[in-house]
């Protein structure tokens, strides 16, 4: 068998190769739905639905969203993305498939620009080593299955369309001989990315030691060359103040600005698992907790990561033959920056947050591969790899179907997570028929059902009902909507049960008892009756309901 150093594949080929990649992994989600917050910035968003509407884009927060004060964002060539795809759509609303497929194409041109970057970054290794590095590096990022969330997610068009700029950028200055030409190409790439998405600013810094290592220039020149960049972001930044009135997305989570740099320290370990393709994976980490100490373990061990991170970036970097490596390792720092809270964000964790980043980290595992005296033995790693993470990120993508899939799914892998499971009642009761019987109160939390439910149309609602029970036994308001449902279908038998195990699993919940003393009355158990309804009085001494109840009881 011929080693590796006698062949040099094709580099049509290595592109072919990780197009097919792409499609084979994420293709799939080109027919699936929207789900989650697709309906605030794409479906209800209306100014996408006119080309009229792109200058506002660029001066109006009023256009990023349906409810724009709930999301304090300035991303406004993603919004032109979005009208132009909604005008493919050729429907009076969004369509999800133009959507999703925008992601999966672009997702496989980030992948084609990462494997670009790596050609010229590792060719310093020699022409088959760097080609098979940089192969390995597109394909990697091409299946990682931490990508699925900004892939599979419509919303996340902004994720990836800021990647494909930041790298188009770096491809020009990669390819930069002197020429002003190419230097203003960057620099436009660079524009584009940010007023894409504000997580490309760090590409300012960045670009001062792709200079410095790559075309190994005097540390005052790779200054000058970066002033450009700084004036582009200084730009954007007042800007974006300008629009919005804010810097921030909100005051810092955790109370206070130091607490929240400390709380989120946390995310490091979870982030560096993460890159490494290792599950558990989840949508949402909103039940990440906060107020930690600063000698708890948690904290201790992201400081760790993060003195690890700088030592192996400083040793690689001191050393001639690492510092194209070094590279890796600081992009994958430079562009975790901003959403480490340093400014204030929402949130303290996201997985669509390494999408840029995780380019970086990619390039330092390929940099690894080419210093390797033995390449086959990393190819076999490397094809260990990809059978590790292709069938996960296969799975993590059919999760993004629809939004009762993606939130019960992810409502059962992360049972702690109050949000996920809130949102996957709610998209339980939002399938037809039953968003016309049930809802949940925006407040309380509570089921809301509606006064009177046609016989056929609760008869219809009782299997999916049924099944959604069984997923999420524990969930009162479901069993609660079983047993009205039952009763509205005329089946007061079996909606007793339910209604009771309602009442237990819900016990605080007034409405739960009132109906159960409701179904008790209808099958002539006077004194279960009144007892649910004195329960329902003891939490709330002034419901009308139970108290008109107890008083027509009295009455016969």
């Amino acid at each position: 068998m011929l080693g590796v150093e006698f062949f040099v594949p094709n580099p049509r080929l290595c592109r072919a190769v990780i197009v097919l990649l792409a499609a084979l992994v994420w293709g799939g989600t080109v027919k699936y739905d929207f789900a989650w917050d697709d309906h605030y910035f794409i479906v209800e968003n209306q100014s996408i639905r006119s080309l009229k509407n792109v200058p506002a884009m660029f001066c109006s927060r009023m256009a990023e969203a349906s409810n724009a004060k709930d999301f304090p964002s300035f991303r406004p060539v993603r919004n032109v993305a979005y009208a132009l795809l909604f005008q493919s759509g050729g429907h009076d609303t969004p369509q999800p498939w133009p959507y999703h497929g925008a992601n999966v194409a672009g997702h496989a041109v980030a992948a084609l620009l990462l494997f670009s970057i790596a050609s010229l970054i590792f060719l310093p290794a020699g022409e088959a080593a760097a080609r098979w590095g940089a192969l390995l590096t597109g394909a990697t990022f091409a299946v990682h299955p931490a990508t699925s969330e900004v892939v599979c997610w419509a919303k996340s068009l902004d994720d990836i369309l800021a990647a494909i700029f930041v790298l188009a950028a770096a491809r020009e200055v990669l390819l930069w001989r002197g020429e002003s030409r190419k230097l203003c190409v960057a620099l436009i790439f660079f524009a584009l990315a940010i007023y894409t998405k504000e997580s490309a600013v760090p590409f300012a810094g960045m670009v001062f030691f792709l200079w410095r290592a790559f075309h190994k220039l005097p540390w005052r020149r790779c200054a000058m060359l970066t002033v450009p960049f700084a004036l582009v972001a200084a730009i954007y930044v007042v800007h974006r103040q300008l629009v919005l009135g804010q810097s921030s997305q909100c005051a810092p989570i955790s109370g206070t600005y130091f607490q929240t740099l400390m709380d989120t320290l946390p995310a490091l370990t979870i982030y560096f698992r993460l890159l490494w393709g290792i599950p558990p994976f989840s949508i949402d980490y909103t039940d990440m907790h906060g107020h930690l100490g600063f000698f708890s373990l948690s904290v201790m061990t992201g400081l760790l990561l993060l003195i690890l991170w700088i030592a192996a970036t400083w040793t690689a970097w001191r050393s001639e033959k690492f510092r194209l490596a070094a590279l890796g390792l600081l992009w994958l720092g430079f562009f975790l920056l901003p959403v480490s809270n340093l400014i204030p964000m929402m949130q303290y964790l996201a997985e669509r947050f390494l999408y840029l980043p995780m380019a970086g980290w990619l390039l330092a595992l390929g940099a690894v591969f080419t210093w390797m005296p033995r390449r086959r033995l990393g190819l076999v790693l490397a094809a260990v790899l990809f059978a590790f993470w292709i069938p996960m990120a296969l799975a993590r993508q059919g999760i993004w179907r629809d939004e009762v899939t993606l939130f019960v799914r992810s409502s059962l892998d992360r049972p702690a997570n109050t949000r996920l499971r809130e949102n996957a009642l709610a998209s339980i009761f939002r399938l037809p028929p039953m968003h016309s019987a049930f809802g949940l109160d925006e407040t309380t939390r509570r089921l809301q059902a509606a006064a009177t439910i046609p016989r056929n149309q609760a008869e219809g609602m009782l299997p999916t009902l049924l099944q959604a029970h069984e997923v999420l036994p524990d969930e009162h308001r479901l069993a609660a909507a079983l047993g009205i449902t039952y009763a509205m279908a005329g089946q007061i038998s079996n909606a007793v049960p339910f209604l009771e195990l309602a009442a237990r699993q819900g016990s605080n919940d007034v409405q739960c008892w009132i109906d159960l003393g409701s179904v008790y009355a209808l099958e002539k158990m006077t004194d279960k009756a009144r007892q649910a309804w004195e329960t329902a009085l003891r939490f709330d001494p002034a419901n009308r309901v139970a108290q008109e109840h107890l008083r027509a009881l009295d009455a016969k």
